[in-house]
């Protein structure tokens, strides 16, 4: 069936039309894709020899690994963009295919995706980087863990604030939901999913939570995109 839908249905290209072989996007904009290398493998960051970095061997945030697929560049932007503000829901799935191709999945036993405040959740009508966690959690069989974690400050947006400053804003913003505690248990090895990662202040605070509430050791940060 999933030959005959490509066959009826020929996948194109979200941003160019253009015909395609496999995913929705042209291999002319997936050469535009690059992916972070010689960086932290806890945070991310360019880091000599790909070691830990000084900041995380210094300070260490709360989560243990990140992966990401590519620096958040075009056409990663307008994928996002059109995703949370244009409501193009495909974009998820092939942002998804897109992190799922460079992921490590050893030991990781569910995923998490970040929450957004229920007032933004009405206002964009979703959460994408739940829409991007449940097409992983098919592809890579690996189940979902949902409404865990709940977001219970409705910050101001993050987007022009330094790192210093997306870390006040976003404490105390995160909690585990009692009622639903008991769905990490025996959980060990879990992964936080969003869609872009910048300073890495969220991941920080929705892996603190988990690992005061729960037995998780291991947490990891997959983000489809990191900013440089």
């Amino acid at each position: 069936m999933h030959w005959l839908e490509k066959w009826v249905i020929p996948p194109r290209c979200v941003i160019t039309q253009e015909a395609t072989l496999e995913r929705d996007l042209s291999e002319s904009q997936i050469g535009q894709l690059f992916t972070p290398v010689g960086v932290c493998p806890q945070c991310c960051e360019p880091s000599f020899g790909a070691k830990v970095c000084g900041a995380c061997l210094a300070q260490p945030p709360a989560f243990d690994r990140t992966q990401v697929a590519y620096y958040f560049e075009a056409p990663l932007t307008q994928l996002v963009y059109d995703l949370k503000y244009h409501q193009q829901h495909a974009n998820a799935r092939l942002l998804a295919d897109l992190l799922a191709e460079q992921l490590d999945v050893t030991e990781v036993q569910a995923l998490i995706a970040i929450p957004i405040h229920p007032l933004r959740r009405k206002q964009r009508g979703f959460n994408q980087a739940w829409l991007i966690a449940k097409r992983l959690s098919k592809v890579l069989n690996i189940p979902l863990i949902e409404k865990v974690v709940e977001r219970v400050a409705h910050t101001p947006s993050q987007t022009q604030l330094t790192a210093k400053a997306r870390a006040q804003n976003l404490k105390k913003a995160f909690a585990v939901h009692p009622a639903h505690a008991q769905r990490l248990h025996g959980l060990q090895h879990v992964a936080l999913v969003d869609d872009v990662m910048t300073t890495g202040a969220t991941m920080h605070e929705v892996a603190k939570q988990l690992k005061q509430h729960s037995a998780i050791k291991v947490v990891e940060a997959w983000a489809v995109a990191k900013t440089e």
